[in-house]
């Protein structure tokens, strides 16, 4: 999010050509409204769930500004510069987007987790070449429902912006100077037309990806820029009261109407650019335009992009600061009162000196150029820093983990052998913790994932877009008894246990598991994956139960993940209760021992818990709760209400010991993520578990 220089917004006022020093000050109250949606929106003001639509207004002011500017150059030398272009693209945008990145940088190195810093490190290098919005789309990350957003996410629209200038001015300097004005309206018709069809398609199929997607965006640029070409004047009254009002109205509808669950950007995406087309045309010599034109309005649009660029980390690191009891809303207002005065000082101190080139040499002329390599390897060498600070951070607190272990203060575990005995050790890990244990050297938080059941069942579940699974066999694979393991992950996280007992007790074991899709027939509105995948599956996997004939089942799911409350007029609980009895009534056709685990409690993330500064085992440990922990309840009682003899089995136990859950027991953390019990854990109680369910 950003747009060009201030003397760019020198556009007609009126229905006259443009004349030097004529100041639209309703395009500087256009952008005060577009970052205040953003930043309120972000900041979690109730009803605007809509206001990322804010970004979108940019970036049909930047195009309109943009491409006015081209076509005045062009008018007026009868050339396009390509380099002046990016001059002044230099100067207005790399000084504050670089501090701003190696703020977060030091910020990240000393207050967060180190495997926020490894993120943060990666996401600045991408963001520092303008890829951001690729990196966040290769990573798969959704915009609105990210559980660990990144300090530089919001850098994803910088590097739209850039993408798009990287061909704008060389597609303008072609047409412009070879053809004409004509043939260039005629090419960015091509481009909206082109984008928006894709955008459309592309949504449709891959809505995640697509909102960061520049092909995608690049409609609401080329709508701008049609309006600069087609309307080199504001509207004359009457028009302008009424195209102003109109647009206005698009602005706020969309802000307030749109959310999380839109399919963005694709055809909404029209709504808010429509409303910033109009706005612009109407210019502000109208009742919107002149309230647009107020003082505090324009002094907003002054800072505007330093603000798009500080709020975001602010709303992140100002709350995790801040005591546990806050309330969000003051946390949320604190944050965005820091961002406005980061954003007045860097304004001042960076923005407006270099845009005024007071800043020697590097601001002078062209050789502003130099600042593109510049902001690279400052940004490079300063997330090297920050990584080898956190490095350095993880060492000593290794260290003096090692020392206080070793110093034999205090009793903890004895290796005993055979069955673990999971109550004593939970309640040895939380003695532990209370007495100032801290978080032994040889649990590297930052690889938790990295020994998880996917390895042990890798290619042996459903991903995303398959309605089956390969066959695979664990356990004991000649063995004639046959246990079947039926859900999504929080089925699979059991495979490694399974195939323990099975391998020592003499079981064949089978999974079948797709990625966030219960057996249960509930509607789960996942975005990776259409109902419809879902539902095939969990067909296939009945037919192959039919045929299969398993001695017994063990079935679960994520405790009510996904479901929309009132769907059908039934609410979430509801929903879950009546597939969970439908589902054991199903099964009990095929046979007659039926196990249903519940589902383990959720927790902050483990990983972040584990490699934050100063952290301990008390620091990480966590109350049981989450949505997954409420629908015990609710399993529990659908699986005596299907009355066929099935047994519900309470797994909180292994996690959770009177209300407390601790993170680390022994040497072993007990979750890798924040809802999968990690496989070491896992396998450690797989004689308990085997003992207690009686296999």
């Amino acid at each position: 999010m950003q747009t060009t220089a201030a003397p760019d917004t020198r556009v007609p006022a009126t229905g006259q050509p443009a004349r030097r020093g004529t100041w639209r000050t309703d395009i500087q109250g256009l952008r005060a409204i577009a970052v205040g949606l953003v930043v309120l929106a972000h900041a979690g003001v109730p009803r605007l769930d809509g206001g990322f639509i804010g970004v979108d207004v940019f970036f049909v002011i930047s195009g309109y500004l943009i491409t006015g500017l081209l076509l005045r150059e062009h008018e007026r030398t009868g050339r396009i510069s390509i380099a002046d272009f990016y001059v002044r693209r230099a100067r207005r945008i790399l000084p504050a987007a670089t501090v701003v990145i190696l703020t977060v940088l030091a910020a990240a190195a000393a207050l967060l987790p180190t495997t926020q810093v490894e993120q943060t490190t990666s996401d600045a290098r991408w963001s520092a070449v303008f890829l951001a919005n690729a990196h966040l789309a290769a990573q798969g990350t959704d915009y609105f429902s990210s559980s660990e957003p990144s300090l530089l996410q919001h850098y994803w629209s910088l590097a739209v912006e850039e993408q798009f200038y990287l061909v704008w001015p060389l597609l303008a300097m072609l047409v412009l100077t070879r053809l004409s004005r004509r043939a260039f309206t005629i090419a960015a018709t091509a481009v909206f037309a082109g984008s928006l069809a894709w955008s459309l398609l592309y949504t449709a199929s891959s809505p995640a990806a697509a909102y960061f997607n520049t092909p995608a965006r690049a409609y609401e640029l080329a709508a701008g820029a049609l309006l600069a070409c087609v309307l080199p004047a504001t509207l004359r009254a009457p028009w302008r009261a009424l195209t102003s009002l109109l647009g206005a109205i698009l602005i706020a509808v969309a802000a307030v109407a749109f959310d999380a669950g839109s399919a963005f950007p694709g055809w909404q995406a029209l709504v808010p650019t429509i409303g910033t087309v109009l706005l612009l045309a109407s210019g502000p010599r109208c009742l919107v335009g002149r309230l647009l034109s107020l003082r505090p309005l324009r002094w907003i649009g002054d800072v505007s992009f330093s603000l798009y660029l500080w709020h975001w980390p602010a709303i992140l690191l100002v709350p995790a600061i801040l005591p546990d009891e806050t309330p969000p809303l003051a946390s949320g207002a604190l944050a965005v009162g820091v961002a406005v005065a980061l954003s007045a000082v860097s304004y001042h101190l960076v923005e407006v000196p270099f845009h005024h080139r007071r800043v020697p040499f590097i601001s002078q002329g062209r050789r502003a150029l130099a600042l593109w390599p510049a902001s690279v390897a400052v940004v490079l060498v300063g997330a090297l820093t920050a990584t080898a600070l956190a490095g350095y951070r993880d060492q000593a607190a290794d260290r003096a983990a090692a020392a206080w272990f070793e110093s034999g203060e205090t009793s903890g575990f004895t290796q005993l052998g055979g069955t673990p005995d999971v109550a004593w050790e939970l309640e040895t890990a939380l003695r532990l913790a209370d007495e100032g244990a801290p978080i032994p050297p040889s649990i590297d938080g930052s690889a938790l994932t990295k020994d998880n059941w996917g390895a042990v069942g890798e290619g042996c579940f459903a991903a995303d877009g398959q309605t089956s699974a390969p066959e695979c066999v664990f356990g004991d694979e000649s063995a004639d008894r046959v246990i079947a393991l039926v859900g999504d992950s929080h089925a699979a996280m059991w495979l490694p246990a399974f195939d323990e007992i099975g391998r020592e007790r003499g079981y064949q074991v089978r999974m079948f598991a797709k990625l966030a899709c219960a057996h249960y027939p509930v509607y789960q509105a996942a975005k990776a994956m259409t109902q419809e995948e879902c539902d095939a599956f969990r067909s296939w996997t009945s037919a192959e139960l039919a045929e299969l004939r398993p001695d017994t089942i063990f079935t679960t799911a994520r405790g009510m993940l996904f479901l929309q409350d009132g769907r059908g007029g039934v609410s979430a609980p509801d929903q879950w209760s009546a597939a969970v009895e439908a589902s054991v009534a199903e099964l009990a056709g095929v046979t007659d021992d039926i196990r249903v685990l519940g589902d383990v409690p959720t927790r902050p993330g483990p990983a972040e818990c584990l490699t934050a500064p100063g952290a301990t085992q008390a620091s990480c440990i966590s109350a049981p709760g989450g949505l997954e922990y409420d629908s015990n309840a609710l399993t529990k009682a659908a699986v005596e209400a299907a009355d066929v003899g099935a047994e519900y089995i309470d797994v909180v136990r292994y996690a959770c010991l009177d209300g407390r859950c601790p993170l680390v027991v022994d040497e072993y953390p007990v979750y890798e993520d924040d809802s999968h019990l990690s496989t070491p854990w896992v396998r450690h109680i797989a004689p308990r578990v085997a003992d207690d369910w009686g296999l």
